[in-house]
């Protein structure tokens, strides 16, 4: 994964536990939780597609007093007319938060979005952002390699930004992976492994095997 200069000086923090079970445990250094996660796909006539999936975890750690949980959920609708393929409903995916069972004022949002040309050379482009305890932190996809000239059509990984400046990424190129500058403070550093795990844990309709 290609990562911007401003994250040279930094800590690579792999996902422990996740495979491609259905549900398991996770840790990502001082952070540990349990997940669980599904997909699905339905055609009609082989030309209406709608995929969708959930994942849900929990995690406990560093400035987090008790526990957080996620409920995410992603969504996609396709028309595939042989020849022609276009999506009537571009990729979303959301979470919710609650602490404890209570509610938490947090939100994570990710959109596919179309931007010119690097839109149409990455197909899968998306863009969001998580608000979580006072940290908001932008995201967009990653769909370089680090040594080639050529891009990815679905993302390798995420960069996180504050401000239009990288604050770290995560990347999806084999086993997770969470990337932070050396020293950042543990209120972002909680925010960003949690954004890291949303985008982790959760199975990418641009990458599923199912219908096929």
């Amino acid at each position: 994964m290609r990562l911007p200069a401003d994250l040279a000086d930094n800590t690579r923090t792999e996902f422990q536990g996740v495979s491609g079970w259905t549900h398991g445990r996770f840790t990502v250094g001082e952070y540990s939780g349990g997940y669980e996660r599904s997909e699905e796909r339905l055609a009609f006539f082989d030309t209406w597609i709608k995929n969708s999936g959930h994942t849900e975890f929990v995690i406990e750690g560093p400035a987090i007093s008790t526990t957080i949980e996620a409920r995410c959920r992603v969504r996609e609708r396709i028309v595939d007319l042989g020849s022609l393929e276009f999506k009537t409903k571009p990729m979303s995916y959301s979470c919710e938060f609650t602490a404890v069972g209570r509610p938490f004022p947090a939100r994570f949002e990710l959109q596919e979005v179309r931007e010119g040309l690097s839109g149409a050379l990455s197909k899968e482009a998306r863009r969001g952002e998580i608000l979580l305890g006072g940290e908001a932190v932008q995201i967009r996809s990653v769909h370089r390699i680090e040594g080639s000239p050529f891009a990815m059509a679905s993302p390798i990984g995420y960069v996180f930004e504050q401000d239009g400046r990288p604050v770290g990424a995560v990347e999806l190129n084999g086993r997770p992976a969470l990337i932070m500058p050396r020293g950042t403070d543990q209120g972002l550093a909680r925010t960003l492994t949690i954004a890291a795990l949303a985008l982790g844990l959760f199975w990418d309709p641009a990458d599923s095997q199912l219908g096929e």
